[in-house]
């Protein structure tokens, strides 16, 4: 049965306000992404590509290894063969309106249902089983007042930095930072997520150190999997930059990821069955302890963690590898500096130890893109990939 992976990557989004018009941006996030299921798909596999992808891409990934795709422009133009057989709808994250597209277009699905989905994803979630298990950050609160947020900057004390972060979000989006009192512009942003899901969630700011993915699939029977677990990479803003595969576990993670695993009990107990990804933390307290926070964000959906695995079966034994994303390709080469295809590294003209495989398109429905990825491949004792 050949799967249809379909990138709603504005998944979030729908969460928060399922009728509501989305900017053109989150449309053409949906078309500039659409290639990073390349790490997971299989030989026949299609790929929804909402604006036109060269096909020079496809033909180059496969001869870098990957499987054949069959990117999809429009569901109605799914190849016949393709047809004929029984498609599995695989989205980034299950919306009614992926559900009605599979029943429209006749695909199959394993699907939990809309509440199950809305419940793992919360914040609310996260925050309660910190709260339960005492695995949360020192003063972070939910809160359904401004007055209620005020009262937790002072509590923490002025003036020290603290976010705010909305019930559904990703990726270091829809969150408030700020320190000492709020502005008029913070109270706006505040007031209109208390209108829209009548709660938001005070933190104090932390000193972060790392951060992994622990990445798991839960089953509609049976206990929860773990799939592996990646370090993850971000940027000063705290966005997702990248994520490290065959990261070694230094063991001070354990406890993080057992918790995880419990959470993911609680998260199959609600009736969600799929991809899980958890988000742990190791940080710096205020008074320089080193601590761990394991539920810093729960992701109920695919995740870039989760994609990056896949890329693993490129890897030989005892390679690592990086997959980064940036805003150009060039950029990101540069951000490694490694050299190109077949430079030596040395004066003994030995070849370079680290390949690069461009994962995105550098144009998408003909114009050039403003999101770009690279698996960075370290160990190698081959040149590096085209």
């Amino acid at each position: 049965m050949p799967r249809l992976f379909l990138g709603n990557f504005e998944f979030e989004h729908r969460l928060a306000d399922p009728v509501k018009q989305l900017p053109a941006r989150l449309d053409r996030l949906n078309a500039e992404l659409a290639a990073s299921w390349l790490a997971v798909a299989d030989e026949g596999d299609l790929v929804w590509t909402p604006e036109a992808i060269d096909d020079n891409f496809f033909e180059q990934a496969a001869a870098a290894g990957l499987s054949r795709v069959i990117p999809v422009r429009s569901f109605d133009d799914i190849p016949h063969e393709a047809r004929s057989q029984r498609i599995e709808c695989v989205p980034w994250g299950w919306t009614d309106s992926i559900r009605q597209l599979c029943v429209k277009h006749g695909w199959s699905r394993v699907d939990p249902t809309d509440a199950a989905v809305r419940s793992a994803n919360s914040r609310r979630l996260s925050a309660q089983l910190e709260q339960e298990w005492d695995v949360g950050l020192d003063l972070a609160s939910q809160v359904d007042s401004i007055e209620q947020v005020e009262r937790c900057i002072i509590a923490k004390g002025l003036p020290s930095p603290w976010v705010i972060k909305a019930e559904f979000g990703m990726s270091g989006r829809e969150r408030l930072i700020g320190r000492g009192s709020l502005s008029e512009t913070d109270r706006n942003w505040i007031s209109r997520r208390l209108s829209q899901d009548g709660v938001v969630f005070f933190e104090p700011w932390v000193e972060r150190l790392d951060e992994i993915g622990i990445q798991m699939e839960i089953p509609q029977a049976g206990a929860p999997q773990l799939v592996g677990i990646t370090r993850l990479l971000v940027d000063p803003r705290g966005q997702y930059a990248g994520s490290e595969l065959r990261w070694q576990n230094d063991r001070e993670w354990d406890v993080a990821v057992e918790t995880a695993m419990r959470a993911a009990d609680r998260i199959q107990s609600l009736g969600y069955h799929g991809p899980v990804g958890i988000d742990a933390m190791r940080y710096r307290d205020s008074h320089g302890e080193t601590r761990f926070r394991p539920l810093q964000d729960i992701n109920a959906r695919w995740t870039m963690g989760r994609l990056s695995l896949g890329w693993g079966r490129l890897l030989r034994s005892g390679e690592t590898a990086r997959w980064l994303h940036g805003t150009s390709v060039a950029t990101l080469r540069e951000s490694v500096g490694v050299p190109v295809a077949g430079e030596p590294t040395g004066a003994d003209g030995t070849p370079a130890a680290t390949r690069i495989l461009q994962t995105s398109p550098a144009t998408v429905g003909g114009r050039p893109t403003s999101h770009a990825s690279v698996l960075v491949i370290d160990g190698a004792t081959s040149q590096a990939l085209p």
